[in-house]
């Protein structure tokens, strides 16, 4: 990993041979790079095979954490410091090697799709705080086109927020990436505190508030939760919910370590640095994990994917929900018809079979 002293102005070249990054470090991000690649890769087919999943809100967000920890899967690829090493990385020159120190040898593309994933699950915590608090305003306010412009606003604020970092980072005189300082004294602690706050903090805190607020509403209001399509929002609540607690446990280290960097206080590069890294890395991968583990639509979608066959369906899997409606009406019709024609002959038990579905239907 590069190693940015704690001065007020660190520039250090990547090429030198004495920041080269531990094998384990590497070997770590290589297997969460690998990991992340495959199993959201195989969540956003899972999407593109059942477009009935994306007629429910929560689902478009939740294919936009995942096209986000594919992508950050490439960026740990492609970033010199975490995989390849960066004594072996080639580095273009020019412009395109401006562009690629800037964007991607400065971390900035990685940890800018952090951001993107604590603001996507700020956005499905509130997501499912009006669908359970307020539904009639979720009904009218929560349509598919709006949750896209709602993906599309994250995507671009996150990118825009984290844009200073673009110029943390050149290309020198010799082809390689050199750390060059933006800030520095007062302004720097006093910008790394915004960030801190703004990237991190009150986007989790949003959403803690917003699920103890659905917490409190489960446990005073049973009754409301427990019907089939009661349970099975309390699952997806669950599911969002553990999803939340994961995600900052995995970056909460790395934001206040980094923090207490900008303050002096902690170096870059140290074992315990190292961990942060990893372990917010690391929660790009976790997620289609959880969805099998806590949800059944997504286990059975999985599971079709691989070939696997499931008669059972779930009461929150929309194509699911036409298919067992669709089996009972006919179950129902037939119980019914047949009671009627007991004694009937062949034609009178056609007739009144096709009359009794015609009620039902309606």
């Amino acid at each position: 990993m590069f190693n940015n002293s704690s001065s007020a102005i660190p520039v250090v070249e990547v090429s030198d041979p004495h920041i080269e990054p531990h094998l384990a470090l590497r070997v770590c991000m290589a297997i969460i790079a690998v990991v992340a690649i495959l199993s959201n890769g195989l969540l956003a087919v899972v999407f593109l095979h059942n477009r009935a999943l994306l007629r429910s809100s929560y689902n478009i967000l939740i294919l936009s954490l995942a096209i986000t920890d594919m992508t950050t899967g490439v960026g740990l690829i492609l970033t010199p410091a975490y995989v390849v090493g960066i004594k072996k990385f080639p580095i273009p020159g020019g412009i395109a090697g401006d562009l690629f120190c800037r964007i991607v040898a400065s971390y900035y593309l990685v940890f800018t799709l952090g951001i993107v994933s604590v603001y996507t699950i700020t956005c499905l915590s509130l997501e499912r705080w009006f669908a359970v608090a307020k539904p009639a305003k979720y009904r009218a306010g929560f349509k598919s086109y709006r949750i896209y412009v709602i993906v599309i606003v994250v995507w671009v604020v996150s990118f825009l927020f984290n844009a200073p970092h673009l110029f943390e980072m050149e290309l020198g005189p010799s082809n390689e990436c050199v750390w060059t300082a933006v800030t520095e004294g007062d302004t720097r602690k006093v910008v790394a505190l915004i960030e801190f706050l703004g990237k991190f903090f009150l986007p989790l805190l949003i959403t803690c508030f917003s699920f103890l607020s659905l917490w409190r509403k489960v446990r005073d209001s049973p009754a409301l939760f427990k019907t089939n399509k009661g349970k099975a929002g309390v699952r997806l609540l669950r599911m969002c919910a553990l999803i939340a607690i994961l995600l900052a446990f995995c970056w909460f280290p790395n934001q206040v370590y980094y923090l207490l960097f900008k303050f002096d206080i902690t170096k870059m590069d140290t074992a315990a640095h190292q961990v942060t890294v990893v372990l917010c890395m690391g929660n790009s991968t976790l997620n289609p994990f959880i969805y099998c583990a806590t949800n059944s639509v997504y286990r059975k979608q999985f599971l079709r994917l691989f070939g696997f066959k499931d008669r059972d369906y779930s009461v929150d899997d929309p194509s699911s929900n036409a298919k067992r409606a669709n089996k009972s009406t006919s179950s129902s019709s037939d119980q019914l018809a047949q009671k009627k024609v007991k004694n009937f002959s062949q034609d009178q038990y056609e007739e009144c079979y096709a009359r009794t579905v015609d009620e039902l239907q309606v």
